[in-house]
């Protein structure tokens, strides 16, 4: 079967309201890429390249403008390999790539009839814990938005590290006051502290409740963090590839993992982390940055592999996007999981195309 057309479209919905803010600073739409490849008999496979917004858009289009055409005339079984190339361009590359192999998956999987997990290793459960993410907003704010929609969540996340340290432990206690006793606590900083600044601030708070998440940009930092305090780190986007995620399993520091495939070079490359993890014991939350229906419901194909006493959750990756979602189901308050059906659930590609 061989590729006889790739197509491509911007997508670049907005984000509600006045956006999304983290460490380093707030979203108001996003700058992804859809793309759709076409076989010889017809069957088509989606895809959404994920631009995050940390790195360079330009840079990102050059790179995508300058691969695209590999892949026509190409058999489909020649993808693989293509893609094990691309993935040593760097982190320019890494949404890219993912964007890829998803179309490769959900094509495969609409023409052996089966979903994309069954590529990833198969179904461990039907569906999983879904989080709530809070923009880094006021402490007031950020704590009403706790009142009126956490209590059905296990797992809330804040964001913080847009301001200042003790802003940010006032978002904390903010949040925690809303919070029940049996519900944990992401304190989300996007690596938005040093390593010094980390361990300063965080040393002296205690709440058995929260665990740090990426205090620190790089792997080394986050790292020294998780070993300086007596608190929980979760480690998220300084896990770049997967030498770095290797090595973070054999250092065994920190308490849990995200796992985002758009951004270590693909979903077969997150299933190898995540089947890792599995092996060693540690927990891990799978997800990626924020994004359209298609590359949400990718995470999610992956994340329902996770035996669930590994598996801390995910989130419908749409959540904050004003766009339409009809690829994630909710089969009961606070659980998510991919639509079923043949490779990632749509047929036809409309409304995405």
């Amino acid at each position: 079967m061989r590729i006889t057309r790739v197509d491509t479209i911007d997508f670049t919905p907005r984000f509600k309201g006045k956006g999304y803010a983290m460490s380093f600073g707030r979203q108001t739409r996003l700058e992804h890429r859809l793309i759709r490849l076409r076989a010889e008999n017809g069957t088509t496979g989606l895809g959404e390249m994920v631009r995050p917004p940390v790195l360079p858009l330009s840079g990102i289009i050059a790179l995508e403008e300058a691969h695209l055409p590999e892949m026509e005339g190409i058999a489909v079984s020649d993808l693989p390999a293509l893609l094990a190339k691309w993935r040593g361009g760097g982190k320019l590359m890494q949404g890219f790539v993912f964007g890829v192999e998803l179309a490769m998956l959900d094509l495969m999987g609409k023409a052996l009839n089966v979903p994309v997990s069954t590529f990833l290793g198969g179904v461990q459960s039907g569906d999983v814990r879904e989080y709530l993410s809070l923009s880094a907003e006021e402490p007031e704010i950020m704590a009403d938005i706790t009142r009126r929609k956490g209590n059905r969540f296990g797992i809330i996340q804040a964001k913080l590290g847009e301001d200042d340290p003790g802003l940010d432990l006032n978002r904390v206690h903010a949040v925690l006051a809303e919070m029940r006793s049996d519900q944990i606590l992401l304190a989300d900083f996007n690596g938005g502290l040093s390593r010094d600044d980390a361990l300063c601030a965080l040393k002296g708070f205690n709440d058995p409740r929260v665990i740090w998440e990426e205090p620190c940009n790089d792997y080394e930092d986050g790292a020294a963090v998780a070993r300086g305090l007596s608190a929980p780190v979760m480690l998220d986007q300084c896990l770049t590839d997967l030498p770095t995620c290797v090595r973070a399993i054999q250092d065994n520091v920190a308490a849990a993992m995200v796992i985002k495939s758009d951004s270590i070079g693909g979903l077969s490359v997150g299933r190898t982390v995540r089947d890792m993890c599995v092996a060693a014991g540690i927990r891990v939350r799978i997800d990626g940055w924020w994004a359209g229906p298609i590359a949400g419901c990718g995470a999610l194909h992956l994340a329902v592999g996770v035996p669930g006493d590994i598996m801390m959750g995910s989130i419908d990756l749409t959540a904050p996007i004003d766009t339409p979602n009809v690829l994630i189901a909710r089969p009961a308050p606070g659980r998510i999981r991919p639509v079923a059906g043949a490779g990632l659930g749509l047929s036809p590609d409309i409304p995405f195309w």
